[in-house]
């Protein structure tokens, strides 16, 4: 495919505002969203008719422009010359008509786009069908079944609409062709046309055809199969533990376009595929020694396109490729160690460009790279030793000197590995950016303005036992990454742990009383997720989730997240499903749920699966009520009627937030205890997967005292929308 690379805001990042007065764009002088030419906005239209939408969200001001196309909610390109079923445009103001996607021209001759999307999400059409079909990778699928590790980039489609790719780790059947849709070297890339709801198989980065030679024999085989390790077998493990080269697979990817908009590079790490199999340890047994060894490294690849297959090594000038991080891990004892795994990649608001990689058993690190070449800024891209990385880590100086058994002691540097970020047991972090970010109260008192805030995830616990998604927020890419309170960083010493630090924003969970044979995967074991903004503002966390009761079947799904009025991240509890970032009033969340119902999830510092990989935390009724004298405020209580004494407060304001205040610390529907009795969070539409129809969600996240763990809670509303696609087939 013959596709350019949007610059907009994916090569610095992917940052956009999230303001606490821009739900979905900044607002002119007139009371329309005003954007710059040649960028892409979302707008909306109302498919109920209930009269709460402003000019806010139903026109953009995109002055001196020509329509050029138009296309349906389906895709197809309309006959009307200047797409007035869609969106109609004069005075140089979009209104919004109907679902579908205007294309524009400027003067200068770039394109952008006018999306219109329904006020009230309709049936996006990508329902679960209960069986393993759900957890298939390939085949033309609509889900991203067999999934791991993804990485996402928007680029813009030769007919000017936004087209979206993930990256995803790759599976280590060698045999296999790189667009068969089997496992095999490199990683896998997914394609979607429709705004990030469907998504189709493309291929793979490159495989064993691909390569141009044998990969045992490049200098990343030979690191991780035989170097330091002299017996005659050179090149595979020794210690007759069952695993050999062909066992080697490329995990965990991040895609990035190049600064300069030649191409992109793609940052992924090949592991050796030690486990823990058959009964027994595998590893790399190295001479004179008793223990075993795992091994993986980081590298770089770089094609002009994102076609499957196109991916090549990025060399220096002796024909060998760049090593990023390189680790050679003991495979038994305790040990503060480094892992080579999870790249990815953030810029600064200055162009800087860093990637954050790791870990477990010590945090996660952050390297500062030079985005002329891509490659490390310190120069240290030469592969090392077996002996070097153990002095590295073991020896004066090193990770484990470092590494001291306190909760505060973070952002220490070492020469080799970069800035500790996080600590102890976690993996997979993420950092994202966003600018102009202006926080708020409850009050409606403006307490910053115009703020560049990062943001940290990471995955606590391992992915087949207590896959949770925590982190902190900063304002350096360098960190410190704190709590919402700033009293706590991110620390994870284990499942529940009582030491525990960060902000939870998501663990495994399920909605209680679903529909009718409703499909809806239950949340299980969720993590290792990007943070990804697109042109048009809309914000998403994609993560992996597991099926309940069987951890070997896993999907990819995509959240929209938001920031509440404190500039912290909350997410949308419901899958994406095309739903536009707008306010939602108290009026208008009454108006459309029954007696003020919701269901309740709040998250606990605890293991969130039982032995069988079935979640824990279930979500319990709650009712809302109104104040007769303010509307925009009332009472909450447990239970499905409001009945004996409210448990609490809330409170909308500004653009579509809210406060809840509880008279005790909120519980969980196990009796377990958040710690929060504050949350702040928003309001917005969602596609309801537990209801599979239209509806209102409330994610917040706790901001209690001088608590070092936040924790979050989402609700949904019992939805009493109805109309042509606002019920689920």
């Amino acid at each position: 495919m013959n596709q350019k690379s949007r610059a907009f805001a994916l090569l610095i990042g992917g940052a956009l505002a999230l303001s606490a007065f821009a739900a979905c764009a900044p607002d002119s002088s007139d009371g329309t969203t005003e954007q710059d030419a040649a960028s892409d906005v979302r707008i909306c239209y109302d498919n109920l008719g209930g009269g709460y939408l402003d000019d806010s969200v139903t026109k953009a001001s995109v002055a001196g422009v020509t329509v050029v196309a138009g296309y349906n909610a389906a895709g197809t390109r309309v006959d009307d010359a200047f797409s007035f079923s869609i969106a109609t445009y004069a005075d140089g103001v979009f209104t919004a008509v109907s679902a579908g996607t205007v294309v524009y021209r400027t003067a200068d001759g770039e394109l952008g786009t006018v999306e219109v999307v329904p006020a009230y999400v309709t049936d996006p059409g990508y329902q679960y069908s209960g069986g393993n079909v759900d957890f298939d990778e390939s085949g033309g699928e609509e889900q991203l079944g067999h999934t791991h590790d993804p990485s996402l980039i928007e680029v813009q489609g030769s007919d000017g609409r936004p087209v979206y790719y993930i990256f995803s780790t790759g599976w280590n059947n060698r045999s296999e062709s790189v667009t068969t849709g089997g496992m095999t070297y490199g990683n896998a890339i997914h394609v979607s046309y429709d705004g990030m709801k469907t998504w189709m198989y493309l291929g793979r980065t490159f495989d064993w055809e691909t390569r141009d030679e044998d990969f045992v024999d490049t200098k990343a085989g030979r690191f991780l199969y035989s170097e330091g390790h002299t017996a005659e077998d050179q090149g595979f493990p020794s210690g007759g533990n069952g695993y050999s080269a062909s066992d080697a697979g490329w995990w965990a990817p991040d895609i990035v376009a190049k600064p300069d908009g030649s191409g992109y590079w793609l940052y992924t790490c090949v592991v050796d595929g030690s486990e823990y199999a058959n009964g027994r340890l595998e590893g790399l047994q190295l001479d004179g020694e008793s223990r075993l060894y795992s091994r993986a490294c980081i590298l770089l690849y770089e094609s002009e396109t994102l076609d499957a297959g196109s991916f090549k090594p990025v060399m220096d000038e002796n024909g060998e490729q760049y090593a990023f991080v390189q680790c050679s891990i003991p495979r038994t004892g305790e040990s503060h160690d480094v892992n080579a795994i999870d790249p990815q990649i953030i810029f600064d608001e200055d162009g800087n460009m860093y990637m954050a990689y790791g870990s477990f058993g010590s945090g996660n690190y952050l390297l500062e790279l030079d985005p002329a070449t891509g490659l490390r800024k310190d120069g240290k891209t030469q592969w090392v030793t077996h002996d070097q990385i153990r002095e590295y880590i073991e020896g004066d100086g090193g990770i484990q000197d470092l590494y001291v058994e306190t909760s505060d002691a973070i952002g220490w540097k070492h020469e080799y590995y970069g800035t500790n970020i996080s600590k102890q047991n976690m993996e997979a972090p993420v950092i994202a950016r966003h600018d102009n970010v202006t926080t708020m109260d409850e009050n409606g008192t403006v307490l910053e303005e115009n703020k560049t805030y990062f943001y940290s995830m990471h995955s606590y616990d391992g992915l087949a036992d207590n896959y949770q998604m925590w982190g902190g927020r900063s304002e350096s890419v360098w960190g410190i990454y704190r709590t919402t309170t700033d009293q706590g960083i991110v620390y994870n010493v284990g499942p529940g742990n009582g030491a525990n630090q960060g902000n939870k924003y998501m663990g495994a969970f399920t909605w209680h009383n679903k529909s009718q044979g409703n499909t809806e995967l239950d949340i299980i074991l969720p993590g290792h997720n990007d943070l990804f903004t697109t042109n048009s503002g809309v914000s998403v966390a994609a993560y992996i989730t597991r099926q309940s009761g069987n951890d070997g079947n896993f999907v990819t799904q995509l959240h929209q997240y938001y920031l509440n009025s404190y500039g912290q991240i909350v997410i949308n509890p419901n899958r994406y499903g095309g739903e536009i970032d707008r306010a939602v009033t108290a009026e208008e969340l009454f108006a459309y749920t029954d007696g003020g119902k919701f269901k309740m999830v709040v998250s606990l510092n605890q293991q969130d699966t039982d032995s069988g990989k079935r979640a824990v935390n279930t979500s319990r009724d709650v009712v809302l009520t109104q104040d007769p004298d303010d509307g925009n405020s009332g009472s909450i209580y447990d239970g499905s009627q409001a009945s004996g004494t409210p448990i609490g407060t809330w409170k909308m304001y500004g653009d579509g937030y809210i406060v809840f205040r509880f008279e005790t610390t909120l519980k969980g529907s196990n009796g377990g205890d958040s710690g929060e009795t504050v949350y702040y969070g928003v309001v917005r539409p969602a596609w309801l997967g537990d209801q599979n129809r239209s509806g209102f969600t409330i994610t917040c996240l706790g901001q209690t005292g001088s608590n070092t763990r936040s924790m979050s809670m989402f609700m949904n509303n019992y939805s009493t929308m109805t109309g042509s696609g606002i019920v689920g087939e």
